[in-house]
């Protein structure tokens, strides 16, 4: 609910409304825009977009911090579920996205750039110039572009002194006349903030603030130094949208001022900040800066002058603007009824076609032990026992059978043992492509964990998994070309995984393959090179990662033990070259994504053809934590089988790649507090 001064409710939800254009004739036309691979994939699917401005890029901080803050603001926006579309000026051309090439010229372009209000579009464009566009150039573009809700840090305004100056930002003159929401952390702390505020009452521009409380905020302060309390206040992401939705179908032509108050941990002192100011207006006025140069100039001497507190407190309320703009876009989208259809796109995957799994089945045994520190050097400990049935084929197939995706069979080989006909029992009907062997032994594993549930290292007899010969693959060829997902696992040999990638590649039969072993991460290269034309999926961990790309010739990171988030992700972005989609398990920090495309998208489309845009991306999903879950970890054997087979199953019913991970990590989750790798739990997690 929102509360308004003067004391009226609005009336509630709308239906699909247009951008509205009040510019009989506009300065520019749709073909003058060039648009990224991504904004367009939104605009055509109807997903939720932020636009940013550029001018904090180009005359808003120094560089690198400059560049740095665009890349993060836009992943920022990303992880909430929207796409980010940064708004700039090239060589004259109105670009709505600009690529990570793009931002850094413009990143060091500065002294070369115009900083891009309306009246300045004319003149940029003409002469083929760059533009950092302002609040005001950013709400004109968005506007034409479609895109409804904009993020910045904070906007301009009324000027201190601007009685005698007549210095008045055309944020708000845009603001006045163009209908497209602005999210920021308020005025600019340089600003005459109460006079801006009266400014913008004249305008008929809704003032508004969001979140708990009703302060109204000062930029770089949580709020200002005498307490200003906002016209509006909501209280949340969804009353915000629906602000602007009935707005919009009022066909208001003016825009709206969400507020957001820099997080509290960022915030400055408002009074030791207005010292600092009164600092920097003394310099200016000293050195005759004036009109569109004299915010920029403010900016840079509150930095010097707070020893760059100021600069960090820019960084973190942007961060914090374009996460709550990226929700409020979100819920503007499912008012418009948009959003949904986004996420309901047909999937050739979903209920026809289930996968087969094919690797190993293996039965085995968990040696804990329960004391903190192990020393190698004979002597016992306390400890337990525990045996199960396992095996990453095996946990994959009887995973996603429990998490709703029927039928899913595995291919594999068991012995004529005890524990053979426990593993068929466990299949739970699905294991008629199971070969019963007379000759051989259940393939066995004997895991040392410590007391946290981590493998220490294992020993295993694998016998068995010779069996796995091409001939049985051939023998249930009828069986294979019906799927829809082939999902391989590295236990089987060269000429095996040669066989299996000959009918996936004869019948256009996309491929998962899980390395299972460090040693065994490059098997898929080494057999054949129809992986080419079949790999879609790869499931490393770190040092699977590191094998997999040296034997694509990336080198080495200087230290192996510990890798950086970053040289991960630009380890799997390489890679996103050669295989469409690559799932880094990452342990306790989570899973990191690499693809060609973003979070919110699905991983196919209808037409059975790999989501692919020309950008190539990665996102770090954090572990899940059940708060309700208190007890210590037991086993990470069968997380990262659980994991998978979760993010296979939200693929067979049509979820983005943000939900098909958050399945995942939740079944992750409960293998990890179970003795069991594959807990009969995770079917509460099921689909239906």
């Amino acid at each position: 609910m929102y509360h308004v001064r003067v004391g009226f409710r609005l009336f509630p939800k709308v239906l699909k409304f247009k951008s509205l254009k009040n510019d009989t004739c506009t300065i520019m036309t749709q073909s003058e825009i060039i648009y990224s691979d991504d904004v367009l994939t939104a605009k055509k699917n109807g997903w939720p977009i932020v636009a940013l401005e550029s001018t904090i890029i180009t005359h808003g901080m120094p560089y690198p911090d400059n560049f740095n803050t665009a890349l993060k603001v836009e992943e920022t926006v990303r992880k909430q579920g929207a796409v980010p579309a940064t708004i700039s000026i090239l060589d004259g051309k109105i670009h709505v996205g600009t690529s990570e090439e793009e931002i850094k010229k413009l990143s060091n372009s500065t002294s070369n750039t115009i900083k891009c209000s309306r009246r300045d579009f004319p003149l940029v464009i003409s002469e083929k110039l760059n533009g950092g566009t302002t609040v005001s150039g950013t709400m004109l573009v968005a506007n034409l572009a479609g895109i409804p809700i904009m993020a910045t840090g904070g906007i301009g305004g009324v000027h201190r002194g601007a009685e005698l100056t007549f210095d008045v930002s055309a944020d708000l003159s845009e603001l006045g006349r163009t209908p497209v929401a602005v999210v920021c952390a308020g005025v600019k702390a340089i600003l005459d903030i109460p006079k801006t505020l009266e400014y913008l009452e004249t305008q008929g521009v809704p003032v508004v603030s969001v979140g708990t409380s009703n302060a109204f905020p000062a930029f770089y302060c949580h709020e200002t130094k005498d307490k200003i309390i906002s016209p509006i206040h909501v209280y949340n992401s969804k009353d915000a949208a629906e602000l602007i939705a009935v707005q919009r179908k009022l066909q208001f032509h003016t825009g709206i001022l969400l507020t957001v108050p820099i997080p509290k941990e960022y915030s400055l002192d408002p009074m030791e900040l207005e010292i600092a100011i009164q600092d920097a207006l003394e310099q200016a006025k000293c050195n005759g800066i004036s009109g569109k140069n004299i915010t920029p100039f403010l900016l840079q001497k509150v930095t010097e002058l707070t020893a760059g507190e100021s600069l960090r407190a820019n960084k973190a309320l942007i961060e914090n603007n374009a996460k709550v703009a990226a929700e409020i876009a979100k819920e503007l989208s499912i008012i418009q009824n948009l959003y949904p259809q986004a996420y309901k796109i047909a999937s050739s995957f979903k209920a026809t076609k289930p996968p087969v799994v094919i690797g190993g089945s293996i039965f085995d045994t968990i040696l804990q032990v329960d004391e903190p520190k192990i020393k190698f050097d004979g002597r016992m400990y306390k400890g337990q026992s525990r045996k199960s049935y396992g095996g990453v084929a095996r946990n994959i197939a009887v995973a996603l059978n429990n998490l709703g995706v029927n039928g899913t069979k595995l291919l594999s080989v068991v012995g004529n043992d005890e524990p053979g006909k426990g593993i068929i029992k466990s299949l739970q009907g699905n294991e008629d492509m199971v070969q019963v062997l007379n000759t051989a032994n259940t393939a066995r594993y004997t895991a040392i964990i410590n007391n946290a549930g981590e493998c220490l290292f294992g020993i295993g007899e694998m016998d068995a998994f010779s069996a796995i010969s091409p001939d049985i693959i051939v023998r249930h060829k009828t069986n294979l070309e019906k799927s829809g997902l082939l999902i391989l696992d590295g236990n089987t040999s060269l000429e095996t995984i040669r066989t299996i990638m000959d009918i996936a590649a004869q019948f256009t039969i996309p491929v998962w393959y899980e390395p299972t072993d460090v040693r065994k991460a490059t098997k898929i290269f080494e057999a054949t090179d129809n992986w080419r034309n079949t790999l879609h999926f790869i499931s490393p961990n770190e040092n699977e990662l590191l094998a997999i790309a040296k034997h694509f010739g990336i080198s080495d990171p200087k230290n192996k033990t510990n890798l950086d988030i970053g040289i991960i992700k630009e380890i799997g972005e390489q890679l996103v070259e050669s295989i469409p989609v690559i799932i880094i398990t990452l342990g306790s920090r989570g899973v990191l994504v690499a693809r060609r495309s973003m979070g919110t998208e699905l991983f196919y489309d209808s037409q059975r053809k790999i989501i692919e845009s020309s950008i190539i991306q990665s996102r770090l999903y954090p572990p899940f934590i059940d708060s309700n879950v208190l007890d210590s970890p037991v086993s990470v054997s069968g997380c990262g089988d659980c994991l998978a087979a979760g993010i296979i199953a939200g693929m067979y019913q049509g979820l983005t790649e943000a939900e098909c991970v958050k399945l995942g990590l939740k079944a992750a989750a409960i293998s990890l507090h179970s003795i069991h790798p594959v807990p009969s739990k995770i079917s509460t997690l099921r689909i239906s």
